[in-house]
């Protein structure tokens, strides 16, 4: 009798400490400051295993990377400046710029979420990946300018009265606004006749100063400066089509699509939602 129970204490302790092991949540965290400051990443569908690979919502990683995600109804679509990955569920084939790469775990559906393999996705756009203590952990790399690893994005925003000064400190999204600022220019265009530091000061035909960018070094200089301007428009006019922008380390004037600069207004929003962002100066009433 004693030997049944001893086997069954036994049984007990293997099953609960298999069942502990099977509810152990998986912890995502981001190594992707400048400032070397770990980010736990929150979702509201978890990572999990499946057959030892740490499978991720599609949205969740991307938006930690500075990309772009869609889903398709068939397949799921990351993009990020030149790179662009297409992942099929349960198809262990991904398309990457075009070309197939095989897969070694086969993104699926979950509870109306994009399940697609961290690894991989994360390897793709750079990043290194570790694993321990049920701690996942992706490490991008510095993003560098002119051979100069960048500290910060600085954005500069003209209130009416005052001004707004932000920084960004996450690598994946430091680069992401130079690919965004990088596809938004046109072509090159002749300075303005006359342009004004904001719009209150702006007569009819001034193009004046939106935003101010400074790619920043770790000593807070700027290895890349480029100033945002747009145009008052009458209400009987058609809405402007473009933008004009200033590339000081060209000296040079450049169009610039409309959609960029919303893109980058997504992007800094999506910074400080998830960490990488933070508001340096306000000197607006």
């Amino acid at each position: 009798m004693k030997k049944i129970v001893s086997m069954l204490a036994a049984f007990a302790v293997m099953f609960g400490a298999s069942s502990a092991y099977a509810d152990t949540s998986i912890k995502l965290q981001m190594n992707n400051r400048t400032d070397g400051v770990l980010l736990e990443v929150k979702s509201d569908a978890a990572p999990e295993l499946k057959n030892n690979r740490v499978m991720v919502p599609i949205r969740v990683i991307s938006e930690q990377l500075g990309a772009k995600a869609w889903w398709t109804g068939k397949e799921a679509m990351f993009v990020k400046g030149g790179t662009t990955v297409i992942l099929r569920p349960d198809s262990d084939t991904a398309l990457v710029n075009g070309k197939p790469v095989k897969l070694d775990a086969e993104p699926y559906l979950k509870n109306n979420r994009v399940m697609v393999p961290l690894r991989f996705v994360s390897e793709v756009f750079g990043c290194d990946v570790s694993y321990e203590n049920h701690t996942v952990t992706v490490e991008t790399k510095p993003f560098a300018v002119d051979g100069i690893n960048v500290a910060a994005f600085q954005i500069e925003t003209n209130a009416t009265l005052g001004s707004v000064v932000q920084h960004v400190l996450g690598n994946s999204y430091i680069e992401a606004f130079y690919h965004a600022i990088e596809a938004g220019v046109v072509e090159e265009v002749e300075p303005p006749a006359s342009t004004a530091p904001k719009f209150m000061l702006a007569g009819p035909d001034d193009w004046y100063t939106v935003e101010i960018y400074d790619f920043l070094d770790q000593d807070g200089n700027s290895i890349r400066h480029y100033e945002l301007y747009s145009q008052t428009r009458d209400s009987n006019e058609p809405e402007l089509e473009f933008h004009l922008l200033y590339a000081a380390h060209e000296d040079q004037w450049y169009k610039f699509e409309r959609d960029g600069f919303f893109e980058i207004l997504d992007l800094i929003q999506a910074a400080r939602l998830h960490g990488y962002g933070l508001v340096v100066e306000n000197s607006a009433p």
